[in-house]
């Protein structure tokens, strides 16, 4: 094959278009540069000065003589807040709030802002308001839910009810989830409050909005209980068993004073061994293990212990069981088990007995709703052996 040598002229020709392209977007950078506004650089210097205030100014001298400019506002107080410099987040949204010359949409998302802000710095009441003041705008559904998260932590249940009948109307998205346990919280006060009319009110809308909901068989069980009206705890008791056994660990005192009330005493201890069985759980073993005791025998109750043990060993009920067994031994031998059983329950005193688990946290007692995540009825109790 002949080489032809125009062929050497394609790699310089392929050069010449690159360097020719960089310049022409070097060109249009500088270009750019020198449209921008002096009190954009100006603002930018106080940033880095960490002269907040002279830079909010600065930034709002840059958005009047370039609407465009409203967009850096924004994203600027969007990152103070993530850094948690929520001062500076509520200087810069609430200038665009207080201007009268912006666009409706910029001002609604100026105000979506603000509102976030307050949230964030935890002044409730304001971020009620604003987030209200989003009605019928582009923002309301995220506002709503976000409101709603701010009337839980203001334990404003009723109106919590109202937002998520809102988000459910706008979003299509079902609430009941939520809406049953803020119904449920409503129950929990009216039964300290001995108001058992708004109790069962409570509890029926609670069980409408959500009919496997576990927390209101349990309000229900401790209602009853409370009146003494043995088939209304019966039958709350066998609905709570159904949905969630794991959570009778939470009331077993009451479940084993409910069978002695009835006359069957040891109706308690198979109710909880049965519940044992289908999530086996340490405090779980650990109830089974005191109502055993008090309702059957120490034998007995160190019989089931010793068989939870075969098949899932666990430091904190080994110590238990070594306090059972040194009583048949002599003293220099029970002394010798106890101080066993001393150190593993110093070792594991601090394990949590409830973890959350949809995040993982875990703690001493039983949470309606994770403080770590935020996530409703996720709480279980630990299993055993972990």
């Amino acid at each position: 094959m002949e080489f032809e040598a125009w062929w050497l002229l394609v790699p310089l020709g392929c050069f010449a278009l690159g360097w020719f392209a960089a310049r022409v977007d070097i060109r249009y950078v500088l270009q750019d540069a020198r449209a921008l506004p002096s009190a954009y650089f100006r603002g930018l210097n106080f940033l880095l000065r960490e002269q907040h205030d002279k830079a909010v100014e600065s930034f709002v001298d840059v958005s009047r003589r370039d609407p465009h400019a409203l967009d850096l506002q924004l994203a600027l107080g969007s990152l103070f807040r993530r850094q948690g410099r929520v001062g500076e987040a509520t200087s810069i949204h609430q200038s665009l709030v207080d201007r009268h010359d912006l666009p409706k949409e910029k001002r609604e998302l100026a105000q979506f802002e603000l509102a976030q802000d307050f949230h964030a710095a935890g002044l409730f009441d304001r971020a009620e308001t604003v987030y209200e003041q989003l009605a019928g705008s582009t923002y309301e559904a995220e506002a709503v839910t976000k409101l709603a998260s701010v009337l839980e932590q203001e334990k404003a249940w009723q109106k919590a009810i109202a937002a998520r009948q809102r988000i459910q109307k706008l979003s299509g998205e079902p609430q009941g989830r939520f809406i049953a346990q803020y119904h449920c919280e409503l129950a929990e006060l009216a039964l300290a409050a001995g108001d058992t009319a708004n109790v069962t009110r409570h509890l029926t809308d609670a069980s409408s909005a959500n009919r496997n909901s576990a927390r209101v068989a349990l309000i229900a069980f401790k209602a009853a209980f409370k009146a003494d009206d043995k088939p209304a705890a019966l039958q709350a008791l066998s609905e709570l068993k159904r949905t969630s056994p794991g959570l009778l660990v939470l009331i077993s005192d009451d479940i084993v004073t409910l069978y002695e009330r009835l006359g069957t005493p040891q109706e308690a201890v198979a109710q909880l061994a049965s519940a044992q069985d289908e999530i086996s759980t340490t405090l779980g073993l650990s109830r089974l293990v005191d109502a055993s005791i008090k309702l059957e025998s120490r034998d007995i109750a160190l019989s089931r212990l010793t068989r939870a043990l075969r098949s899932q060993p666990s430091a904190r009920e080994v110590a238990r069981l070594l306090e059972l067994e040194s009583e048949k031994h002599d003293v220099n031998a029970a002394h010798t088990m106890n101080e066993v059983a001393l150190l593993l329950r110093n070792a594991t005193e601090k394990t949590p007995g409830f973890h959350c688990g949809h995040c993982g946290f875990r703690a001493p007692r039983y949470y309606w709703k994770c403080p770590g995540c935020n996530e409703w009825e996720s709480f279980r109790a630990t299993p055993l052996g972990q």
